[in-house]
């Protein structure tokens, strides 16, 4: 017969609550991570001012919060209402673009076939049903994460940002005291592995965005700024993301002439390019090595089990965990059982 003390009963509960959370709330857990993640950013460039000016965290932070808040809201001002006329504008005219591209595929016999794998009505649903565009839209907003979770988000990251050492304290006083030293290690360092990630993430993110924004205007392409956003924000997703960013301008660019789709594809080759062997490696020097195969099939489980907000949190999660398997499993286990 099992006999069940305290620490046996308390250790069943926990990961009974784990499972359950996993199994039924997920959303809920991955809401917690990107307030963490928030706050961990916060962390960082507070840290960073903090060490530049020789001043205390309590004056740092404020600091890089209401510097956090000037720059959105600048960029906000200065080009937030070119971007959402553009966006608008995009919607309009893809029905236009995807007749247009129809009448292109038809041309050849490659193109015949691709169309009969297409919906034939497809064009006309989204001309007619112009608010089912809108609707597809307000659900990329809303599994991203419903106004209230980003309420949510916004003061999980600022509270745990405020005073970082109040929580993780608390954190590593829940585990025995011989292991509290090194619960310590393990967390200072998930939070540079996940620092510095979004760090490389964030200038990477700013350098397609401005590449891809000089590439659209020497090439003419209309509604540059909003194509240069969402080129933006889908290199945040890895592999995919670039994908998924060419799809609307390769629309825009066939309404001009196939040649202006050619040129498109070969600028953003070489943005991709730039951002993929130039970029990144060097700011991965500093980084956890994420395998490639490994971060597509869990980017693809993520998407599944808990679509956009999972897919997008996918790599920084991932990063955290092999921090953790590495250090806790490989290092603490593992290799303690060969000694």
């Amino acid at each position: 017969m099992v006999n069940l003390n305290k620490k046996n009963i308390v250790g069943f509960l926990i990961i009974l609550i784990v499972f359950l959370l996993l199994t039924f709330h997920l959303n809920f857990l991955l809401v917690i991570f990107a307030g963490v993640f928030l706050a961990v950013i916060l962390n960082y460039f507070s840290n960073l001012i903090s060490e530049k000016f020789k001043i205390k965290y309590k004056f740092s932070f404020p600091i890089a919060l209401v510097s956090f808040f000037i720059i959105n809201t600048l960029t906000f001002l200065v080009i937030g209402s070119s971007i959402d006329e553009q966006i608008y504008d995009l919607i309009e005219i893809y029905p236009k673009a995807i007749e247009n591209l129809k009448e292109q595929l038809s041309k050849s016999n490659i193109g015949l076939q691709i169309l009969n794998e297409i919906p034939s009505d497809l064009s006309n649903f989204i001309k007619n049903n112009k608010e089912t565009t809108f609707q597809v839209l307000n659900s990329f907003y809303s599994s991203l994460s419903t106004v209230s979770n980003l309420i949510i988000i916004l003061f999980i990251g600022i509270y745990l940002a405020f005073n970082p050492s109040l929580y993780s304290k608390g954190l590593v006083q829940l585990f025995p005291v011989i292991k509290r030293e090194r619960i310590k290690n393990v967390l200072e360092k998930v939070h540079t592995s996940l620092s510095s990630w979004m760090l490389a993430k964030l200038s990477s993110m700013l350098v397609v965005g401005v590449l891809s924004f000089i590439g659209l205007e020497i090439l003419g392409i209309p509604y540059p700024y909003a194509l240069a956003l969402i080129a933006a924000l889908c290199s945040f997703i890895p592999y995919l993301g670039p994908y998924i960013a060419l799809i609307p301008a390769l629309l825009v660019a066939s309404l001009i002439g196939v040649d202006k789709v050619i040129y498109l594809i070969i600028a953003y080759v070489i943005i991709q390019t730039i951002e993929g062997y130039l970029i990144t490696p060097y700011m991965e020097k500093k980084l956890v090595s994420l395998p490639p195969a490994l971060t597509l099939v869990w980017m693809l489980f993520m998407g599944l089990i808990s679509g956009l907000l999972g897919l997008i949190l996918a790599t920084p999660i991932l990063a955290m965990l092999i921090v953790l398997v590495k250090e806790l499993y490989i290092k603490d286990y593992l290799e303690k059982e060969v000694k």
